[in-house]
């Protein structure tokens, strides 16, 4: 593609438009058949790209049926069609501007009740919610894990990266974990870890009931709720509400003072 027809598109014409526009502007007038053999366009796309720009105000024609005859405007008509696109933009800003008083009432009042719900797919849409909670205002957590879960899908770049974020950030925790089968300490996903980044995590066993019960990583910061789901659905959603976060804190508390210490 010619770097005019490049410009010809940035313009507001097709790619289509573009290559008979050009093909026809050295013709004192040309027909269908000829513009479809010069650009290799089948003739349906032909007549309907000249009528588009024949709207456009840069085509125009003579004579009916077979016999019809298309004269390309000059190249000054481009600019009249950009002043029309100026002209529609500055329609839809002022447009936009009588919008904006409505729309922000509508948000406020679709948060009234204070509860925002954000989802998120696949394991990229999982680091951003990790990443929202690895730059949380009180930087602290309350976490209930299963043994394997999303960690164990993480890059190793990237799996150095949050243990390294996570510990610059200062990020306190208390970790409620499924006991593993052997007894040693590990951290979900089935990593052994040192002695340090057990006393970082802060963990107590969740009581056996709950063993093997759940799949899904649930992370309290600030006033949000992070629900992250098995390393086999990579969805996660992420609550933030006072409310909610109330709610889920009271239920980790009750786990808390239920679980046991960690070896």
């Amino acid at each position: 593609m010619s770097n005019v027809e490049e410009q010809l598109k940035e313009m507001g014409l097709t790619n289509t438009e573009a290559k008979i526009y050009l093909a026809g502007l050295g013709c004192a007038g040309i027909g269908v058949q000829e513009l479809s053999k010069e650009t290799q366009i089948k003739r349906p796309t032909v007549y309907h790209a000249l009528e588009t720009l024949v709207q456009k105000g840069l085509v125009s024609k003579k004579g009916t049926g077979a016999r019809r005859i298309f004269h390309m405007t000059s190249p000054e008509q481009i600019g009249t069609l950009l002043d029309q696109k100026i002209s529609q933009l500055e329609e839809q800003k002022k447009g936009l501007i009588d919008l904006i008083p409505l729309l922000t009432q509508r948000e406020g009042s679709m948060k009234a009740d204070g509860v925002e719900v954000m989802q998120y797919e696949g394991i990229d849409g999982i680091k951003l919610v990790v990443e929202e909670a690895l730059y949380s205002k009180e930087r602290h957590w309350d976490i209930i894990a299963p043994r394997k879960n999303f960690f164990a899908k993480f890059d190793k770049a990237y799996a150095v990266y949050y243990l390294t974020a996570r510990k610059n950030r200062k990020i306190t925790s208390r970790s409620l974990w499924e006991k593993t089968p052997t007894g040693k300490t590990k951290t979900p996903g089935d990593h052994v870890v040192s002695p340090d980044v057990i006393r970082e995590r802060n963990p107590r066993y969740l009581p056996e009931v709950m063993h093997g019960s759940f799949q899904s990583v649930m992370i309290l910061f600030d006033d949000k709720v992070a629900i992250i789901s098995s390393y086999k659905t990579l969805s996660a959603v992420l609550i933030q509400s006072q409310e909610v976060h109330g709610l889920m804190q009271a239920m980790f508390e009750g786990l808390w003072s239920a679980s046991d210490l960690a070896d």
